[in-house]
């Protein structure tokens, strides 16, 4: 079955640097709006959304023509997103990941196809102001170390993770690239203790499964010795570890699973029992619950003109206390869901749409049941890999 292959890993050589000044525009001037919401409220939402946990920002790709943005919602207290303003990014597409630094002065985000980290402020209410940007071939996620002093980039052009550190000012230091052991280095994730990075490999194209590699990290926050590598499904995507540090989880687009691992002392990863499980049709994103007990998982689904041709789901697991994964009854139906990013307290998750250019805002019941409360447009063309990012609370970092 052809599926749709949202998270395109090949680096168009042709493709010049990003050399256009950033734009920041209102809602009513930066696109499509949320057809429930009031553009000429954006100044008023602006001065009135409050950053840590009540903003969240979307990356819009524009993979298939138009202009990549990302559009920096405010989080109500019913879990609604009410759109605000964005930033252009160009017409070359490609914006996917974001980070955040754990006292919410700076954001990057991993800009693809122009092979640049973007470097922001982040302002009150959570503007964006666009400091400058850094070159590394093909990012494509990100993970922040937990002290917010390093940066570790996949390149999913190559087979390299590339460690950056933070300075005062929030510029990016390049430390040494390391290679990963395996082609197409992806998804990317770091222990809450800073202790280990585990990179995810594989292209939508690949026909035989790939591996998980995993890495010490010095105090320095240089990439060290390697000290796992385990075989996961065929083009493994996002990569997520529990806020307790103990299992991480990948879903597979090629083979449609979600293998789950429990990590050593050392690093060493063991496999949690029942793993794999399966993971619908083209699982490419994840997220785990702020509590840790359940992970979340975004299946693209078949494309319209295939005979297969099948909708998208969200999937929802209980993770145990072994780490094995339970699926819950009832899987949400979207046309291609595929980003997916949770509010700091947990009681509301959000998923992009890449084919809709929407964002579902869902209530998590106790549960952990979803209760669809929002639709709204996601103000830019389609949302991709990791188009979801929540600004954590202060003292938090988005390590994933």
């Amino acid at each position: 079955m052809r599926r749709l292959a949202r998270d395109r890993v090949a680096i168009d050589a042709a493709i010049g640097l990003l050399t256009a000044a950033a734009v920041v525009a209102p809602l009513s001037e930066a696109g499509p709006a949320d057809a429930a919401a009031d553009p000429s409220r954006a100044t008023e939402n602006r001065s009135a959304a409050s950053p840590g946990g009540r903003t969240a920002y979307v990356t819009n790709s524009a993979n298939v023509g138009g202009t990549a943005n990302v559009t920096r919602f405010s989080i109500g207290a019913t879990g609604a997103l009410t759109p605000v303003d964005a930033v252009a990014l160009g017409d070359r597409g490609g914006a996917r990941s974001m980070v955040f630094t754990p006292d919410l002065r700076f954001a990057y985000l991993a800009n693809t196809r122009v092979d640049r980290v973007v470097r922001f402020r982040i302002g009150p209410g959570g503007a964006l102001e666009r400091l400058g940007e850094v070159e590394t071939p093909g990012p494509f996620a990100m993970a922040i170390a937990p002290d917010g002093k390093t940066i570790y980039v996949s390149n999913a052009g190559t087979r390299m993770l590339s460690p950056f550190t933070v300075g005062r000012g929030g510029e990016l230091k390049p430390l040494r690239s390391v290679d990963t052991g395996a082609e197409v280095a992806k998804g990317v994730s770091v222990t809450p203790d800073g202790r280990f990075v585990y990179v995810s490999h594989g292209s939508p194209s690949d026909t035989t499964p790939t591996v998980m590699t995993g890495f010490a990290l010095r105090s320095n926050g240089s990439v060290g010795r390697e000290v796992a590598r385990k075989k996961i499904g065929i083009s493994g995507a996002e990569t997520v570890i529990t806020p307790d540090g103990r299992f991480v989880y990948v879903v597979n687009q090629g083979s449609n699973n979600v293998h789950g691992f429990r990590i050593g002392v050392d690093g060493a990863l063991t496999p949690v029992p029942n793993s794999p499980v399966d993971g619908g049709d083209f699982p490419e994103g994840a997220g785990i619950s702020p509590d840790g007990r359940g992970l979340y998982v975004a299946a693209v689904g078949v494309e319209g003109n295939d005979p297969d041709a099948r909708a998208g789901q969200v999937l929802s697991f209980t993770i145990g206390d072994d780490g094995r994964l339970t699926e819950k009854p009832r899987r949400v139906t979207m046309a291609s869901p595929i980003g997916i990013g949770f509010s700091a307290d947990g009681r509301h998750l959000y998923v992009s749409d890449y084919t809709e250019s929407i964002v579902n805002a869902f209530a998590v019941a106790p549960d952990g049941t979803l209760d669809l409360i929002q639709t709204a447009a996601s103000n830019g063309p389609r949302p991709a890999f990791h188009s979801i990012n929540v600004l954590p609370s202060r003292g938090t970092a988005s390590a994933r």
